[in-house]
């Protein structure tokens, strides 16, 4: 951890300009400042970061165009299924509207036809591949097969990429 603030911090000199603070640079000519510039100078925006996403796509490439996005997920949450031998499962449940429930509906079907897989991505990363067994056409996918700290940290991703309606500062049971 030390390296790396130190590295950045080098960095950040180098890119700043900054010289060493531990070199001795005993000059005798006095600092000066310059007055601020008279002009006005415009200050631009910061570019934004582009939005994450949740990908669905045929098969395991990262390639392949996807058939789904986080723009059809209206929620998701993680869920603990105990089971008889007493050690818990963990899933994450992936919420669709209506238009992602008929999109995903028709992708799975087309998985069982070819017998292909449907992978999920955050961005460029794959988070889950599954075997179809059945079109899943009730509006909500199931990642399982995870322990408690990979269902967290996927239902973590999955409810950034989520589209949330605005704060209407309304004051719900009020």
């Amino acid at each position: 951890m030390f390296r790396k603030f130190l590295a950045m911090s080098a960095a950040l000199m180098l890119l700043t300009g900054c010289s060493n603070p531990l070199e001795n640079t005993s000059s005798e000519e006095p600092e000066t400042t310059t007055a601020p510039p008279t002009t006005t100078q415009l200050i631009t925006e910061p570019p934004t970061l582009p939005k994450s996403m949740i990908y669905f796509r045929m098969g395991e490439d990262e390639s392949a165009e996807p058939f789904l996005t986080s723009d059809h997920i209206v929620d998701c949450s993680m869920e603990i299924l105990p089971s008889d031998s007493g050690e818990s499962t963990y899933v994450v449940d992936i919420f669709f509207d209506d238009e992602g429930k008929e999109i995903f509906a028709k992708a799975t079907q087309e998985a069982i036809d070819n017998g292909s897989m449907i992978s999920t991505w955050y961005n460029q990363h794959l988070i889950s591949v599954a075997t179809v067994d059945e079109v899943i056409d009730e509006g909500a996918a199931v990642i399982a097969g995870t322990d408690m700290r990979e269902a967290s940290k996927i239902a973590g991703w999955i409810y950034e990429c989520i589209e949330k309606p605005e704060d209407n500062n309304s004051n719900e049971g009020e």
